[in-house]
Parts: C-alpha cells; sequence; structure tokens
C-alpha cells in the first residue's frame, strides 16, 4: 500500500495540484497526438495513441487502488494497474489470456473514444506490450517480463504515476519500477519510466522546478543502482558546451527509453531555461507547442509524451489551438477531475 507521509510536508493548494494534474495528462496526449499526427500541425483533429490510452489506464488503475484505500481496504497498487491493463486489452477487442484474471468493468472502460476497436485498427499497439500482457502472469519487480526488451513502451505510460501528492518521491519511484515490470524488465526501461514518473512527482512540490525536480530523480536512480542513467541525464541538465544536446541524442532508429526520456527532457528544460532568462516573460503555450513538436520530431512519441508531460506539470499552460483539436481532451478532462477527487485535500 501507498504509505502515508512521516512528517508534514508544505503542500500546493489543491488548485495548484489540481492545474498541475490536468496539464501533465494533457500535455503528455497532446505530445502523443503530435507526434502520431499525418497532416499538418493546423489540422482540424488530433488524436491519442494506444501508449496515452494506457498513460490512462495507469491513472484508473491506481485510482482503484486509491479509492479502495479510502474506504479501509487494502489494495496492491501494482496489481491493480495490471488489471487496469487487462481491461484496457479487453476494450481494444483483444482476448485477454485464458489463465489470467478478467477484471470487473470499471467507468474508463465505458468511454468510447478510448476503446477504437474495429474503428481505427490495431497500428499503434506495441507488441512487447501486448506479449507480456497475453502471458496472463503479473511481472513484478523480482520477477519482470520481457528482460531484454528496451523499448519506451512503460516509459510513456509512467507519468501518472509521478501525480500522487502526499507521498516521498521514493515511493514514486518503486510503485513505476514495479508498474513498468508488469511488460518491460530491462534495468533501462524500468528505471527510466521510474525517474520519468519521479520528475514529475517532484514538480507538485511548492516553487519547484524541472531542474530541481529532475536532480531528485537522478539521486533516486543513483540510489536505486543505475548511476549510468543518472549521469547521461544529468549530462542533458548541464548542458555544458552541447554536452546536454548530445546525450539526449539518439542511436538511431526507434529510441530506446533512456533516449527518449534524454530528448524529452532536453526540450522541456529548453523551455524553463528561457522562460528563466526571460524572468517569465513571452508566451510560454507556444514554447511548450514548439517544444513537443521538436521532440516529437527527434525522438518520436516517447520523447513528446515527455516534454508535454514535463511542461504541462510545471506550467499547466498549454497551447490551448492544439487542445481545441484534440479529441479526447474531454475525456481526460473528465477522469483528470475524478483523480483529483479522490486525492487532492479540499
Amino acid at each position: 500500500m501507498i504509505p502515508e507521509p512521516d512528517s508534514a510536508p508544505v503542500f500546493l493548494s489543491s488548485a495548484a495540484l489540481s492545474a498541475k494534474i490536468r496539464g501533465c495528462l494533457l500535455g503528455g496526449a497532446l505530445g502523443d497526438a503530435a507526434a502520431a499526427a499525418s497532416g499538418p500541425a493546423s489540422a482540424s483533429s488530433t488524436s491519442i495513441t494506444a501508449d496515452t490510452q494506457l498513460a490512462l489506464y495507469s491513472l484508473d488503475g491506481l485510482l482503484e487502488a486509491i479509492e479502495w484505500a479510502n474506504q479501509g481496504v487494502g489494495a496492491d497498487e501494482t496489481a491493480c494497474i495490471w488489471l487496469a491493463y487487462l481491461r484496457w486489452m479487453r476494450g481494444r477487442g483483444l482476448p485477454l489470456p485464458e489463465n489470467g484474471p478478467s477484471p470487473l468493468p470499471r467507468p474508463i472502460d465505458a468511454e468510447p473514444l478510448l476503446q477504437p476497436a474495429g474503428t481505427e485498427g490495431d497500428a499503434d499497439l506495441d507488441p512487447d506490450v501486448l506479449q507480456a500482457l497475453s502471458t496472463g502472469e503479473m511481472g513484478t519487480r523480482q520477477r519482470p517480463l520481457n528482460t531484454g526488451v528496451n523499448t519506451p513502451a512503460a516509459l510513456v505510460r509512467s507519468a501518472p504515476f509521478g501525480l500522487l501528492p502526499y507521498v516521498e518521491t521514493e515511493t514514486v519511484y518503486k510503485l513505476a519500477l514495479d508498474a513498468a515490470s508488469l511488460t518491460h524488465g530491462h534495468p533501462s526501461a524500468r528505471h527510466s519510466a521510474a525517474v520519468f514518473a519521479s520528475m514529475v512527482h517532484g514538480l507538485l512540490a511548492p516553487g519547484a522546478k524541472l531542474r530541481s525536480a529532475a536532480t531528485e530523480a537522478l539521486a533516486q536512480a543513483r540510489a536505486n543502482g543505475v548511476p549510468e542513467l543518472a549521469d547521461r541525464l544529468q549530462a542533458v541538465l548541464d548542458d555544458d558546451g552541447g554536452a546536454g544536446a548530445a546525450a539526449a541524442g539518439t542511436s538511431g532508429g526507434t529510441p530506446t527509453s533512456e533516449e527518449a526520456l534524454a530528448i524529452g527532457l532536453h526540450a522541456a528544460q529548453a523551455v524553463e531555461d528561457a522562460a528563466d532568462a526571460a524572468a517569465g516573460d513571452g508566451n510560454l503555450s507556444a514554447a511548450t507547442g514548439a517544444a513537443i513538436r521538436d521532440a516529437a520530431t527527434a525522438g518520436g512519441t516517447p520523447a513528446a509524451v515527455v516534454t508535454g508531460s514535463l511542461l504541462g506539470t510545471r506550467y499547466g499552460t498549454l497551447p490551448e489551438t492544439d487542445l481545441e483539436t484534440l479529441r479526447e481532451r474531454g475525456v481526460i478532462e473528465k477522469l483528470a477531475s475524478g483523480f483529483v477527487a479522490a486525492t487532492v485535500a479540499p
């Protein structure tokens, strides 16, 4: 279970936390939609892919565990998240494994925009995720599935784990590790997801900046035995003589999980640095939109999701013109409101 905090830390107001949670989810969705769009940026309609669908189901699995806890009933968060992924799989019209559970439906399962089976095809489905979920086995941190797979599919669904207020970053890191282990056992894939969630979580603190949130997340990575990942991302933060851009580069082709995280972090950090240099002046909404598109060009959907999620959490300011074209905006805002109601103290 998610533990209660040992001390009494200072929290943001409920309105500020609500804005950050909404901004994170919508920012990630904009990154996904921007990378997936085949037409021009001015297209009248954009849509999320399975990556954001799974991120929203991550949120719902976490919400189910919280709802049980609020009723005084203990629940395994990772098991709830696994069941949520199976519900997503069922909603896509895919058969559940015969040796696995058949989870009871929840309200998110009735959202038609999140159940596009038979209308939009399955080109956006990640084969490694499907392979893991089709085993009927729940991967764990001790016995993860797909130990040789280092794709960013676990990374792009992990931001919601950082949206838990009132808990320690170490708790968020371990929760994201466990959730990534359901489908991705490669150390870099799991720890990149955990670092990403921890960065998001750090941005919930009063006065937090991306640089400080990332530094805290990298400290968690080092404490959890992945100093090489932390060093690469630290170079992105330092950005000394172009070292940051070099560290954020890819080896060619589809980025690995750490490459996508580095590219997304680099793009988001550039916006924060520019905003700090301008003393808060300038159009953050336009800068965020440009950064998301740059990340999409450099690292595809995963990098754009990272950039959008981080900047949406950091500032809560997103390009309205892009939001207006996002087909699933209303669904995402409704899910965000439900999560806020269950997790944020009034």
